[in-house]
């Protein structure tokens, strides 16, 4: 295991193109950290500044308390888990997980042999070790049974695993992984999700995971970070960043269906709060939002995620179902209230079918409010 550093890091490409700027980020011993922003938002660049493959042009990086800035890959102890696997074709899947200890010349008679074409030969005691390092690995991950194979006779979840387990043999200090689910079906894409967050209690790692799917990255991450135009707009954990978003985007960003925003003008009196967008108007006690009473009305942008949207409420507003999406369980509703379009989530209910007229209200001790700008913070 090991801790990461990083202090003011930054990416600048030739002719100024700035891909990430001054990113501060501290991982823990064992931390399972995901990086995760649209894409283009400098996520991947920062994870390939961890691994060595991108230089570091701004800041200073640290695996434990070793400056690794001009360091190389090989001599960072990390292991990557790509987005297209790499897997080798023309080897099975031993080999595939027994290369990367050979490439670290742990091995170097089986290097040579595996070139020669003699894949047996070499020295009885390096054969062992690899066999024993790749069998354990196999082991943890599943995929004993394919040792025999080639890449070509696995589906899409056996060869993430492949590539996983070619990581997990080298027992680096980190393990870093760059999308590595993108590539599989939805349904195999939550059992991975699961099966790697087990594989992460149980060996204790240190790891650093990429992706854009936010859904994804609330599930697998002990914290998150969450960047947008190489900047990071909020590092917390997963239901701090859903609950209390530090801004606007990570509100829009986080959660499914996106969070309804209102912008408008509030008004405090004492605790007591009114919002007011279009013709629609919201009232109710917000104690957090107790200290703007004194700067009377202002504009501000009001936040509501779709389960706090209040459905066939008494003395609720009128409103016009216009979508209903059946989910099995759950669904989301779409309505328009006075002009104004506000998705909410509820459970199965016969009674809103698309069409009718139903009332509709806003739980105002649930919702957010963000500063009506370009930075769009979180207010109270």
């Amino acid at each position: 295991m090991a801790t990461i550093s990083l202090d003011r890091v930054g990416k600048i490409y030739p002719g100024g193109v700035r891909a990430v700027e001054g990113v501060d980020l501290r991982i823990a011993h064992g931390e399972f950290t995901v990086l995760v922003g649209p894409s283009g938002c400098g996520k991947s660049t920062l994870l390939r500044m961890i691994a060595g493959l991108e230089t570091i042009t701004e800041g200073v990086m640290k695996i434990d308390d070793l400056v690794v800035n001009q360091l190389p890959p090989q001599a960072r102890d990390i292991a990557m888990v790509f987005q297209n696997y790499a897997l080798y074709p023309h080897m099975n899947v031993h080999d595939n997980m027994a290369f990367g200890l050979l490439r670290r010349r742990k091995f170097p008679s089986r290097l040579k042999s595996i070139f020669s074409g003699s894949y047996n030969s070499g020295r009885k005691t390096e054969q062992q070790e690899i066999n024993r390092k790749v069998t354990a690995a196999a082991a943890t991950l599943g995929i004993t049974q394919l040792l025999g194979r080639r890449p070509a006779a696995l589906s899409g979840g056996q060869r993430q695993r492949v590539a996983l387990g070619r990581a997990l043999v080298r027992q680096p200090k980190v393990f870093l992984l760059d999308e590595p689910l993108s590539n599989l079906d939805a349904k195999l894409r939550v059992e991975m999700r699961a099966e790697l967050r087990m594989l992460h209690r149980r060996l204790g790692v240190t790891m650093v995971y990429v992706t854009h799917d936010q859904e994804e990255a609330m599930s697998l991450g002990d914290r998150v970070v969450v960047l947008k135009d190489g900047l990071v707009q909020q590092i917390a954990a997963p239901q701090e960043i859903y609950s209390k978003p530090a801004n606007r985007f990570v509100a829009e960003f986080v959660g499914t269906p996106t969070m309804n925003m209102l912008e408008g003008s509030l008004t405090m009196k004492d605790n007591w709060a009114t919002f007011a967008s279009k013709s629609l108007q919201f009232q109710g006690v917000v104690s957090a939002w107790q200290p703007l009473a004194p700067r009377g009305a202002q504009s501000a942008v009001l936040g509501i995620r779709p389960e706090h949207v209040l459905l066939n409420a008494a003395g609720g507003m009128s409103a016009t179902v216009d979508a209903v999406e059946h989910y099995g369980d759950r669904m989301d509703v779409v309505v328009q209230a006075s002009g104004q379009r506000l998705v909410a989530r509820c459970g199965p209910d016969a009674s809103i079918h698309e069409g009718s007229t139903i009332s509709v209200a806003v739980d105002l001790t649930r919702a957010h409010l963000f500063e009506n700008n370009q930075a769009g913070m979180r207010i109270g």
